[in-house]
């Protein structure tokens, strides 16, 4: 399963991008990507903070150590394995 983004543009010429969860399936001998759920517009998750608190709460589940950066300003927060 990986993060994906679906971008739309407006008739003013504006782009919303959504953020989805998606996975990937065979049929037969090709590959397509089915989404499984929208997370919603991008822009409000980030605003709003809960794109960092999913990724925090699906890094409790990772057997890996994820250290999450403080925010630098120009720069949005990134998270390190």
């Amino acid at each position: 399963m990986f993060a994906r983004e679906h971008r739309t543009r407006k008739a003013g010429g504006s782009i919303i991008i959504r953020l989805g969860i998606a996975r990937s399936n065979r049929q037969g001998a090709r590959v397509r990507q089915v989404q499984l759920c929208c997370l919603g517009r991008l822009d409000h998750l980030q605003d709003s903070g809960q794109l960092d608190r999913l990724i925090r709460s699906l890094a409790r589940y990772s057997r890996h150590r994820w250290v999450m950066l403080e925010e630098t300003p120009g720069d949005g927060p990134e998270t390190h394995q």
